[in-house]
């Protein structure tokens, strides 16, 4: 059988729009705050949209582990770095952004 896509409403394909760009910019971030020392960090991760929802996320070990110890000390970078970078990126404008740009303005 085959399956069959979902007919979006303008509305939320611009959501789905500002969910790629804002999630490729919390990704990027993310990158910019991952400690140095973990260098794979900066090669690594993901952004996900599916139908409303937005993934954003690193699948290795070393990133989860890297993220959830706060016990670690880095010369360049932190911990949560992920978590930062949610907290800096204003999704909610990438969002407007991209309805709007659905709209044609």
């Amino acid at each position: 059988m085959k399956m069959l896509k979902p007919i979006l409403t303008t509305v939320e394909q611009g959501v789905q729009d500002g969910f790629k760009a804002g999630g490729k910019a919390m990704l990027n971030r993310s990158r910019e705050l991952s400690p140095e020392d973990a260098g794979e960090l900066k090669r690594e991760g993901f952004v996900v949209v599916d139908d409303m929802t937005l993934q954003v996320g690193y699948d290795s070990f070393v990133a989860r582990i890297q993220h959830e110890n706060l016990d670690y000390e880095h010369d360049d970078g932190q911990a949560k770095f992920l978590e930062a970078a949610a907290d800096q990126i204003d999704i909610e404008t990438y969002i407007a952004d991209g309805i709007r740009a659905r709209f044609g303005g």
